[in-house]
Parts: structure tokens; sequence; C-alpha cells
């Protein structure tokens, strides 16, 4: 199977969205943040009622910096989605397109004018697909890319096969 696509940024953007879906830890750590800020401004609150001043000033402290964090995880994720599809655009390349040909034996990719890499079938560990992106899992936080609207439904089905005869059970 040989596939040959453009990306976009809003494709990039799926794939992380994708890989963020993958276990427990990365969908609740979006929402921890948020809550520790909460649970910390209630601290203040309930302490400033009780006239404990130096509970309040912890938990004020606490909250300042959860309140940082709470803001500052999604736009640091945003602008290292972008600086991840900047890498794939850089100045000398002309063509947009990236190629990727996939086998029984390997999986062959190829950005140009970027780099060119081979993988073969055991070094992927693990694998996620929805109807936007498909993340074939070359360690727990490295993945290749695939725009899933980018393959037809034979494709697709191709991909699937390769994948259940070559990918182990466990997931990244």
């Amino acid at each position: 199977m040989k596939l040959s696509y453009a990306l976009s940024f809003a494709d990039i953007r799926a794939a992380f969205r994708l890989h963020r879906r993958q276990t427990l830890l990365r969908r609740v750590n979006l929402y921890i943040w948020p809550a520790l800020t909460i649970t910390a401004f209630v601290g203040m609150i309930i302490f400033s009622s009780n006239k404990n001043s130096e509970l309040f000033a912890q938990c004020f402290a606490f909250g300042v910096g959860f309140l940082w964090m709470s803001i500052g995880m999604p736009i640091a994720r945003y602008y290292n989605i972008r600086r991840c599809f900047k890498q794939h655009f850089p100045s000398t390349r002309t063509d947009p397109t990236t190629s990727m040909e996939i086998d029984d034996e390997r999986i062959h990719t190829g950005i140009p004018g970027v780099s060119v890499n081979n993988y073969l079938w055991n070094g992927i560990v693990g694998f996620a697909q929805n109807e936007k992106a498909t993340l074939l899992y070359l360690d727990k936080n490295r993945f290749l890319f695939l725009p899933t609207c980018a393959m037809s439904t034979a494709q697709r089905a191709e991909l699937n096969d390769l994948i259940a005869r070559h990918v182990a059970r466990k997931q990244p």
C-alpha cells in the first residue's frame, strides 16, 4: 500500500488529540490543574473566614500556582503542536506531500527534503485509530501518523489487516 498526502495543522492536532486519549492519565491531566485550583481557592475562602492567615497564605500561593498551570498547560500544548507542525515544513522543503509505503516487511516514510525512514513491524508497539487519524506507536510517546481521511476504504482495510498480523495487542 502506498500513500501520498499533504499534512495540515488540523491533521496534526487530530493526531495529538487521539494520542492524548490513549491512557487515563493523559485524559485526566487536562482536568487535574483546574480542579486543584478550585480546591485551593475554596480553601482560601474557608481559611479567610476562620482568621487563619498562615493556611490562607499557603492556599493562596498554591492556588496561584495551580491557576498558572491550568492556563499555561493548554497554551504550551498548542505551541508544542505548532512547533511539531513547523518541523515538518522547514524552509528547504519545497514539496508539501509526504509519502508512506506500507508492506508486509516494513513501513517506509518519506518527507521530501527532510527525511526518509524505514521501520520494521517488530518496532511497532501499538496502534490507535479514529475517523481523523491513525497512529502507529514506535514507543510510549513516539508515533507515526497517517491521516485516516487520506486513505480509501480498501487501503484502510489493508492497513488494519497488516496491523492485525504484525502489531502486538498491548496499548502504548
